[in-house]
């Protein structure tokens, strides 16, 4: 059971932190895209050239700002918070399952906890970081799988 408990929260641990990461750079590279096109309408290509790079460069703008706006500001944030939440209840699984003293109690209380991490309010984790995730922790080795044997 604790083995269990130590697998799921990692997933879900790092795939809220893969999250982030992925918003973080989606942002990264839409803002370098966006300057990129509006030095190229700078510098001059020609003049309708110039004025589509331009105006790409407006709209990816106004698209960044628009997606950045009300939810999508906090984002990253509830995501963080909510790897946090499961990393620490993963940290807690794993000092159980290491430890001499187990009791069906303190497991039961574990899994209560990730229950109602579970059930709270938190933002999906997007395909693309479950994948990203997943590598991370089979193949990257960014974590430490002790509850596989």
């Amino acid at each position: 059971m604790i083995r269990k408990i130590g697998e799921e929260t990692i997933y879900s641990a790092k795939g809220h932190f893969k999250a982030s990461d992925l918003r973080r750079n989606l942002f990264t590279i839409t803002i370098w895209g966006c300057a990129f096109l509006n030095l190229i309408g700078v510098v001059g290509v020609n003049q309708t050239a110039d004025k589509i790079m331009s105006a790409l460069g407006l709209l990816g703008t106004i698209a960044l700002l628009i997606w950045n706006e009300g939810e999508g500001k906090e984002y990253k944030a509830k995501h963080k918070q909510a790897a946090e939440g499961y990393l620490s209840l993963h940290k807690d699984a794993r000092l159980l399952y290491f430890s001499d003293d187990v009791s069906d109690k303190k497991i039961k209380e574990l899994s209560k906890k990730v229950t109602e991490l579970d059930r709270s309010s938190r933002p999906d984790i997007p395909i693309i970081a479950k994948e990203w995730a997943k590598r991370a922790i089979e193949k990257s080795g960014e974590t430490d799988n002790w509850w596989i044997d």
